[in-house]
């Protein structure tokens, strides 16, 4: 009798040596699991909003593209014109009115084309508009700009990798139709 209590006391034992080695790896690996399943979240919501972005400066472009009379004096007009389709357009896909930071307006109609923006939108130079004495055909390019906090929630703050003060700026070259 005194050599199963032995056994079964042993048994125990090792069965709560077992439970305790389970926490303390549950307790080291699930912030790592965390920190990578945020991560994963942050980075689709990040994609799926850079495609809604891309499809926004897409309808810019093609809206300024068919323009009439696009020259330098009515660049700041038609960027004006342009935000409001581009921010119906995030709001439709979830984003919320007034989505956009900004956007700009680049074109190389005229002598000297012309660059506005409405909002808060860098220029991009990258690929540069070819010159207008040149015989290459006009275009029109939109970039669009949106904080990176509004198509993503930011998890990864918690972490330390904080996205704030981050936007996305995406640009569409268009031919333009009204030549």
């Amino acid at each position: 009798m005194l050599i199963s209590r032995n056994a079964h006391t042993c048994s125990r034992n090792r069965s709560r040596h077992r439970q305790a080695i389970v926490t303390l790896e549950t307790i080291l690996w699930l912030p790592v699991i965390a920190i990578l399943l945020a991560g994963v979240i942050e980075m689709g919501l990040i994609m799926t909003g850079s495609m809604h972005v891309a499809a926004a400066s897409r309808l810019g472009a093609k809206l300024a593209a068919e323009t009439v009379g696009l020259d330098a004096s009515t660049t700041a007009a038609t960027a004006v014109a342009i935000r409001g389709p581009v921010d119906d357009y995030l709001e439709n896909a979830g984003y919320g009115p007034d989505a956009t930071e900004g956007v700009r307006l680049q074109h190389n109609i005229g002598t000297n084309g012309g660059s506005a923006e409405s909002g808060t939108c860098p220029e991009q130079n990258t690929p540069a508009l070819p010159n207008p004495p040149t015989p290459a055909p006009h275009a029109v390019r939109v970039v669009v700009c949106v904080a990176l906090p509004t198509v993503s929630p930011n998890l990864l703050k918690t972490f330390g990798f904080n996205t704030e003060n981050l936007n996305l700026e995406l640009a569409t070259t268009h031919p333009y139709e009204n030549q």
